[in-house]
């Protein structure tokens, strides 16, 4: 498991998992004080997710 704190508080969790049918997942969980959210991910989304979290990382020190 890895986990990242984001500037403003926010935990990350990322971690991956077997779905009972043997599916390999990447599980995401943001939690935000008492609240939490859960995004399981395949690993053909988890790509495509990934690439636009880069090319938006990239973009951004562009300038």
């Amino acid at each position: 498991m890895e986990q990242i704190t984001t500037p403003f508080g926010q935990v990350v969790e990322i971690r991956q998992i077997f779905h009972d049918s043997g599916i390999r997942l990447l599980r995401i969980v943001i939690h935000d004080g008492s609240k939490y959210f859960t995004v399981e991910l395949d690993p053909a989304s988890a790509q495509q997710w990934g690439a636009r979290m880069v090319q938006w990382a990239a973009d951004y020190h562009k300038g």
